[in-house]
């Protein structure tokens, strides 16, 4: 109405300027004459002009919203259409169902973090044998899937290839669950040591019977053994010594209260002052007959000299050997030395050792103990269960995926 009223005002107004323009030629007025009147009407007419192009512009907003509200109407009604009015009268039944669903979105999401750091197409065959995987052991262990795939992502972390990963996992979900321990650390920890030692991936079953059966027989856990092979297992593994022996010594201390960091920086001091003595090392060494490197430089087994040094200080009253220890050792770390030279020298190294070495098999074998109760059973009808929900989600994970993207579209 206010448009046509404009319209109406400026038809009056050009006929009032044309009926003015007659005027004054009737009685022979130029034109050019009366600037200051003609200026203000054209300023009037201009001013008119502008309003209407605003009030057109207005209007032309209102219609644009009025067709954007009727395409709107248009899609919500197409939505109930197909069935989607879930949205106001089945809430419920979505609640319920974003529930049942929600261990497939988490383990999906876990897997693409997987993806991610394998660096492999999501349609590749390794990316879904890992993710068959890992539904499987999810499925069939106390660990659900998302643990199972949180697992492959820390080995995934430390430069495992697909393949690698799936060969490791096994023994890492036995691992945890034997050390009652989070799987990422677990994963983390096994892992390191596999590199220490410069196993391949396949070893991991070794790694960890060799772990679980140190932490079974000495005063240690998966933590404080991690913890001690950071420091000691490259310096360990660089002088010929295995992870079964390393493991023994480090059980050996741990039995004494020497664990962790504290055990690590030890038993490295110690191997490295052994395999090339500073000068009191090299004087007490001498004096005690014990040799260190055979003939072709490299060292001698490491049980070997830990026994010489026993028969050796043994004449020695206690202050001599405390001398002779933290000579050959060092102020920080003698006291380490010296409960490994008791252990070997009273035999407790050298049968600790042999029972990890055979302990093949050990790990599965805690795990199944660890598992075989009531908790257990719980824990793994609760991951059978998050499973079944993983397969089911798998058949409409694309309708699904489908109509959340048309909502968003929609919504934009």
């Amino acid at each position: 109405l206010k448009l046509e009223r404009l319209n109406e005002v400026r038809a009056r107004e050009v006929q009032r300027m044309r009926e003015l323009g007659g005027e004054l030629r009737r009685h022979g007025i130029a034109l050019s004459g009366s600037d200051n009147t003609i200026q203000q009407a054209i300023r009037r007419t201009q001013q008119y002009n502008d309003q209407l192009e605003r009030e057109r512009q207005a209007l032309a907003r209102v219609t644009q919203a009025r067709q954007q509200y009727s395409r709107a109407q248009e899609t919500a009604g197409k939505l109930k259409t197909v069935g989607l009015t879930a949205v106001g009268t089945a809430a419920a039944g979505g609640y319920a169902a974003g529930r049942f669903l929600q261990p497939a979105v988490s383990f999906g999401k876990e897997m693409s973090r997987v993806q991610a750091l394998t660096r492999i197409d999501k349609n590749s065959p390794q990316f879904k044998a890992l993710r068959e995987q890992a539904i499987k052991l999810g499925s069939e262990t106390q660990f659900t899937a998302g643990d199972a795939a949180s697992g492959q992502a820390f080995l995934a972390m430390a430069s495992f290839t697909p393949q690698a990963i799936q060969a490791a996992l096994p023994g890492v979900l036995d691992l945890a669950m034997a050390a009652g321990m989070d799987l990422g650390q677990t994963a983390d920890i096994s892992s390191n040591i596999l590199t220490q030692f410069g196993l391949s991936a396949d070893q991991m079953d070794r790694v960890g019977d060799t772990l679980a059966a140190t932490f079974t027989r000495t005063n240690t856990d998966l933590r404080s053994l991690g913890e001690t092979m950071k420091y000691t297992g490259p310096v360990a593994a660089s002088l010929g010594l295995s992870l079964e022996q390393a493991a023994a010594m480090t059980g050996v201390l741990g039995s004494v209260g020497i664990r962790g960091s504290d055990a690590g920086t030890a038993l490295r001091a110690s191997l490295s002052r052994l395999v090339d003595p500073p000068k009191a090392a090299a004087m007490a060494l001498k004096e005690l007959g014990v040799e260190t490197q055979d003939a072709y430089g490299n060292m001698r087994r490491m049980e070997n000299i830990l026994n010489e040094l026993y028969q050796a200080t043994r004449k020695y009253g206690n202050a001599a050997q405390v001398s002779f220890f933290r000579a050959i050792a060092g102020q920080e770390s003698y006291v380490s030395l010296m409960n490994l030279v008791t252990a070997a020298g009273e035999n407790n190294l050298p049968r600790l050792t042999q029972e990890i070495e055979l302990a093949t098999g050990e790990l599965n074998q805690t795990a199944r103990v660890m598992a075989d109760n009531l908790d257990g059973d719980l824990k793994s009808l609760n991951s059978a269960w998050e499973g079944l929900r993983i397969r089911v989600a798998d058949l409409v994970d694309g309708p699904l995926r489908s109509v959340t993207q048309s909502f968003t579209r929609v919504i934009a």
